[in-house]
């Protein structure tokens, strides 16, 4: 604690009543947050509640890591069995940052192919072909957590009709795009730092895109609407998000990336069982253009599954 040496309310020798009203108001101010403080406390959180509370404030601190913590904190909550009160908001959430982390490193690893077939300079096609099976991976990874999310949340090809993302939206803005590796795709070489910004920036502009979509709306829309409360979700439409997400994490297990045909046809097995789940979900609202969308996405899973077996 500093020592006062002087009184900074006095002013050649004499009080300066301005600057003592001021002293008495922040006084009166203290006084009164002092009162508050001590008045009733919140009830300490416990169990599934302080699980879910830790990831929504580790969610919207808005940074990567934070954003892999949230996950970490999620993952016992999905799994709960009996479900509790949290465990479908956790699935949704879940999916939500894995599925958007997945765009993110699908787009970085796709980018990084592209340079490394465009460069015909060995040092930085070397570099690209290994960013590119980093990357490829993380995204594989991701696939597996939101398919975990996507079978849990369409068990028996249905989907709950009282789903609401409950989180605050994240504290710090993605960008819309990562410029830099437009340079990547035409075999350019880009320098450390921007290598490293593109890795923290594509999976956290995919979390915000995952956000309007399952929202709706733009980003200031979106920033409304989860600050304002939980809010609710159309069934369909989630299902059909996790449908889309869920198959577009499968082809990287598909011949011409990671390869690992089991694990893409129980993948593309649980997109399907989604997209049925939102299919189910329509029949009740009638809406002819989803349901074009929703078959020709299942028309889109039949054939890779067959192609996948030939």
């Amino acid at each position: 604690m500093k020592s006062r040496l002087a009184s900074p309310f006095v002013h050649n020798g004499s009080v300066d009543p301005g600057r003592s009203y001021a002293c008495h108001l922040a006084i009166a101010s203290m006084a009164l947050a002092l009162m508050v403080s001590c008045g009733p406390s919140r009830p300490t959180l416990t169990g599934p509640a302080a699980v879910y509370e830790n990831a929504k404030l580790a969610f919207a601190r808005g940074d990567l890591e934070s954003y892999e913590r949230a996950l970490g904190f999620l993952e016992s909550l999905t799994s709960a069995d009996p479900p509790n009160d949290y465990t479908n908001r956790a699935r949704v959430l879940r999916a939500i940052i894995s599925g958007g982390e997945l765009e993110g490193y699908k787009t970085l690893s796709e980018a990084y192919g592209t340079g490394a077939s465009a460069t015909k300079v060995p040092g930085p096609k070397s570099e690209y072909t290994s960013l590119e099976r980093d990357t490829m991976r993380r995204g594989a990874e991701l696939t597996l957590e939101i398919g975990e999310s996507a079978m849990r949340l369409t068990k028996g090809n249905t989907i709950p009709k009282d789903l609401t993302l409950e989180a605050p939206y994240p504290s710090v803005e993605p960008p819309e795009s990562v410029p830099v590796l437009d340079r990547v795709r035409q075999g350019l070489k880009i320098g450390q730092d921007d290598e490293a910004q593109a890795a923290l920036d594509a999976p956290r502009a995919g979390v915000a895109d995952a956000l309007a979509e399952v929202v709706g709306g733009n980003r200031s829309e979106v920033r409304s609407k989860m600050n304002a409360g939980p809010v609710p979700l159309d069934s369909a439409e989630f299902a059909l998000f996790l449908a889309k997400r869920v198959m577009a994490g499968a082809s990287l297990y598909d011949k011409k990336h990671l390869y690992d045909p089991e694990k893409f046809k129980v993948l593309a097995g649980i997109a399907d069982g989604a997209a049925q789940a939102s299919a189910a979900a329509l029949e009740q609202a009638s809406d002819p253009e989803k349901a074009k969308s929703l078959k020709k996405l299942r028309e889109e899973i039949k054939a890779a599954l067959k192609a996948s077996q030939s």
